[in-house]
């Protein structure tokens, strides 16, 4: 079995998840798609880089020659990807997010993989539903035996502000207890003044990110999969996020916060509409007024919880089912 991947090289969330499925799979060919994000070259040793953002057909067909299954994750980028592959016997495989699908996919790939729920209850097709696995190794579980340091990671951002940071913001002058506050993102923003917060712009190491801290804010306004979420529940973080399926499904319910219905849309014009969320600033400071104040015994409870849950959907746990699945498609009589 001859795996190609579409990738990414960069630190945003497709290029985390290009990277975990390069280590963790049999990959023999690597087309990689370049962002404006920064660029770790060394990801992906001896892939062909396109040399523009979109692949050009050329590089489609020099990518699929020789290789049995494509996987493309959210998008191919140029959809003659699945129509060459066709062509050619080659299987594919899209891991969707439902939220940047287009409304009318041009070319429909063998199998739609469903890295969560949301994907696979709304995805159309054939479908499966399979968790991305945490690498574990990488990131490893420390039992969290304290509530008074608070983790935002907000990443790029986030498209329309997905990751809530404005709202955190506006919820720290409501927060009553003694506290310290880390923020962490890769891109600058307006902060505000308050001695409880430390903030940490640009690039940081794994490791750095998820070994300090007691508790980690997740508030994202959409989206069905995570990689942070899942990061966080690795690292033994007790969560607090929003109360939002999927996620309500698995993570401990007295963390989450009910967030409100602003609008049911799509993020641009071909997608598809989608459920967005807001926060009242008022009630995340209540929940994170609350955890600063558990016993301590209930936050060790809650970091072992989050092991447990991260360890159910290891790479350990979840490569044999993952390697099945893609074998069994190999092997399908689906053309």
């Amino acid at each position: 079995m001859k795996i190609g991947l579409v990738a990414r090289m960069d630190n945003g969330g497709l290029g985390i998840l290009s990277w975990n499925l390069y280590k963790h799979l049999p990959i023999s060919k690597v087309l990689v798609v370049p962002s404006t994000y920064q660029s770790f070259l060394e990801r992906f040793p001896n892939a062909l880089i396109c040399s523009k953002t979109i692949p050009t057909l050329d590089e489609i067909k020099e990518f699929l020659t020789d290789i049995d299954l494509v996987i493309v994750i959210e998008t191919p980028y140029n959809w003659n990807i699945f129509a060459e592959a066709k062509r050619r016997g080659i299987k594919t495989i899209l891991i969707p997010m439902y939220e940047w699908l287009q409304k009318v996919v041009p070319f429909e790939p063998d199998l739609y993989l469903c890295p969560s729920k949301l994907d696979f209850d709304l995805m159309k097709g054939n479908k499966k539903f399979l968790p991305i696995p945490i690498d574990r190794k990488e990131i490893e579980f420390y039992e969290r035996t304290n509530n008074k340091n608070f983790i935002f990671v907000n990443g790029h951002g986030g498209f329309q502000g997905r990751n809530s940071l404005r709202e955190f913001l506006d919820a720290i002058p409501y927060i009553q207890s003694d506290i310290k506050i880390f923020i962490f993102s890769q891109v600058p923003f307006q902060g505000i003044a308050d001695k409880r917060i430390a903030i940490a712009i640009g690039e940081v190491d794994y490791q750095d990110l998820w070994r300090m801290g007691d508790i980690y804010v997740h508030l994202h306004k959409f989206d069905g999969l995570s990689l942070p979420l899942n990061e966080a529940l690795s690292a033994g973080y007790p969560i607090i996020a929003s109360d939002i399926y999927p996620a309500n499904e698995y993570l401990p319910k007295e963390l989450l916060i009910k967030p409100f219905v602003f609008s049911k849309s799509p993020l641009m014009f071909s997608t598809n509409p989608i459920d967005i969320y807001l926060f009242n600033p008022i009630d995340i400071a209540k929940k994170i007024d609350e955890v600063a104040n558990m016993p301590i015994g209930k936050i060790v409870e809650l970091s072992r919880k989050s092991n447990e849950i991260a360890e159910s959907i290891s790479w350990d746990t979840l490569k044999s089912v993952w390697i099945n699945t893609l074998e069994d498609l190999c092997n399908s009589s689906i053309l």
